[in-house]
């Protein structure tokens, strides 16, 4: 509106209105020209409130939001420093091993308790696999699965075994927490040698007993009377050598990992046919491929008939129980046995593999299960590569599949 105004006045006075128009016109291009400078030299130095330029109009609005947004920045500034000390200071806290990877797999940040994985505050900037040299890190770091483990020993101490989690922190971060398992890991191997060597200890008394059961059993001149308690006690004597026998078998397959040099080609329509040729009830056997899975036969036979054995044990006498071995895309062989019994609750699932778990305990007991068939089945499968997935509806049957990863 000035410059209207000065145009105006101007051409009124002189008449020369081309000339008051290029005069104001230039005029107010140094004006705005000195206003920009001004605003300029205001940013550059920070844009502090004591050194606002004077102004009015659009710059005075311009000057007021520039400070406005200055001081939400500060605030969030301040909320987030705030945010992260208090992390920082959770994470300086944590009984456990804390690293901050950031997209690239470089430290980022670490607590005092990385020095388990042998990092100091100097490593900030390394790549996590250059400080420690670990396949089984490299793989847990590219596997992109949040919550993975892996067990490994200590950079630092060999004697230390720590068990590494992966945790997603946002876009491009992710949290690796280390912790100190090695009593854990010494309780267990103490458990697994007790059971190991109390199961060798109780087999021998228990044959003995079992035998002279048996021989006494056997006796025409045995009373009525005692008939029954006989064959009572030899039917649980027989039941705790078959708990022994699991027991056993769970120890050999819990203290060897690697199944490499005792490895073969395993056709599994031969397993599955011998298996259920000696089994009292009629099974369908689908068999869709011929391709061969390497690993432990004796193994893989265990597998198949606890599962079968199983379906057989927990659904009605005369209840259709399918066997499909099939490949399930490039790099899958799996095994299904699907019942159609009364199916399994959910909230049952998730604790079918744990030992001595017992969805249905009055039916377990009554067939004289061991409630070691599942934990066997689930170690065979880990040692073979392979997946044991369970689904179940209850009222229409349940399927347990093994998948076995076969590399091409």
């Amino acid at each position: 509106m000035s410059v209207i105004f000065v145009i105006l006045v101007g051409g009124l006075l002189t008449d020369a209105w081309l000339i008051s128009i290029a005069f104001s016109l230039f005029g107010y291009i140094v004006w705005m020209y000195y206003k920009t400078y001004q605003f300029y030299t205001w940013v550059i130095n920070g844009t502090g409130q004591n050194n606002v330029p004077d102004s009015d109009g659009i710059w005075d609005k311009i000057n007021y939001q520039v400070l406005q947004d200055k001081n939400k920045s500060s605030s969030r500034k301040k909320r987030m420093n705030a945010l992260l000390k208090r992390s920082q200071s959770i994470l300086k806290g944590f009984p456990y091993a804390a690293i901050v990877l950031n997209q690239n797999n470089e430290v980022d940040w670490s607590n005092s308790k990385s020095v388990l994985l042998n990092i100091v505050k100097n490593d900030r900037g390394q790549c996590i696999n250059n400080l420690i040299r670990s396949p089984k890190l490299y793989k847990l770091l590219n596997a992109n699965e949040d919550g993975s483990e892996i067990e490994i020993e200590s950079p630092k101490d060999s004697s230390i075994q720590l068990l590494l989690k992966i945790i997603t922190i946002g876009a491009n971060s992710k949290l690796l927490i280390a912790r100190d398992i090695t009593q854990r890991n010494k309780t267990l191997e103490m458990r697994k040698s007790f059971i190991s060597n109390a199961s060798h200890e109780l087999r021998t008394p228990l044959t003995v007993i079992s035998g002279y059961l048996e021989m006494i059993k056997e006796d025409k001149n045995l009373p009525k009377s005692l008939s029954t308690p006989i064959d009572t006690a030899y039917e649980q004597t027989k039941r705790m050598q078959n708990i022994i026998e699991d027991l056993l078998t769970l120890s050999r397959l819990e203290s060897t990992d690697d199944i490499q040099d005792i490895s073969t080609s395993i056709n599994m329509e031969k397993v599955i046919n011998h298996v259920c040729q000696d089994l009292n009830q009629v099974v369908t056997v689908e068999i869709n491929t011929d391709e061969v899975i390497v690993g432990v036969e004796t193994e893989v036979i265990s597998l198949c008939a606890n599962l079968i054995q199983n379906a057989i044990f927990y659904t009605p006498k005369g209840t259709k129980i399918i066997v499909r071995w099939y490949a399930n895309g490039g790099n899958k062989l799996c095994l299904d046995i699907q019942d159609f019994g009364k199916g399994i609750p959910n909230k049952h699932l998730a604790h079918l593999t744990q030992r001595f778990y017992r969805a249905d305990k009055g039916r377990s007991k009554e067939q004289g299960g061991t409630g070691l068939g599942l934990a066997i089945v689930s170690h065979i499968a880990q040692r073979h590569n392979a997946v044991l997935t369970i689904d179940s509806k209850v009222g229409s049957g349940s399927t347990f599949k093994v998948c076995f990863l076969v590399n091409n």
